[in-house]
């Protein structure tokens, strides 16, 4: 009778060639996949071996192996798709484009009547909303710039706020009104 690493060591030869096809079809052709179906056959004669092919019924190592090789391809082909949309993801981030006229136009309206309604608060509340906004200080960072207390910073934005939505609204309530006249 043949010992346990040799029966291993046939099964590994007469499937090993096989297992590798079903991967490498699974994978998507040559090249890059037919590596990568290798790699993973091997994984799943690894995975085959650790869990006690000798305790496997006659033929059912073999179903088992493909079994796990074929979870591992799935796994791998998600990976794949996961890297690809990140490195789009990544390529879009960096590609520079051009904003269109009207985009521009209306940006550039945004930003003007955003600096007109921050004009209309009280300087010490303008002074710590861009603080907290553009600079992104903390409540307690802002406190020692304009060398008042924390509680004072947290009403002052709270207010600046509050005062900014009220006039963001109001002004898309009276274009919203005028619109419907015409």
């Amino acid at each position: 009778m043949a010992s346990r690493d040799e029966e291993f060591a046939r099964f590994f030869h007469e499937f090993y060639p096989s297992l590798c096809r079903f991967l490498e079809c699974l994978l998507g052709g040559r090249g890059v996949a037919a590596q990568t179906a290798q790699d993973l056959a091997q994984d799943a004669f690894l995975q085959l071996h650790r869990a006690g092919f000798e305790n496997f019924p006659p033929g059912e190592a073999r179903f088992w192996l493909f079994r796990v090789a074929r979870n591992m391809a799935l796994n791998e082909l998600s990976k794949r798709r996961t890297r690809h949309r990140l490195f789009d993801k990544v390529v879009d981030t960096f590609r520079a484009r051009a904003p269109r006229p009207d985009e521009v136009f209306e940006m550039t309206e945004t930003e003007t009547r955003v600096d007109e309604m921050l004009k209309t608060l009280p300087e010490h509340q303008r002074a710590a909303l861009l603080l907290r906004e553009q600079e992104e200080l903390s409540y307690r960072e802002i406190a020692g710039v304009l060398g008042v207390s924390e509680a004072k910073v947290k009403v002052d934005v709270f207010r600046a706020r509050t005062a900014m939505r009220e006039r963001r609204d109001r002004a898309q309530g009276a274009s919203a009104a005028g619109g419907n006249i015409a």
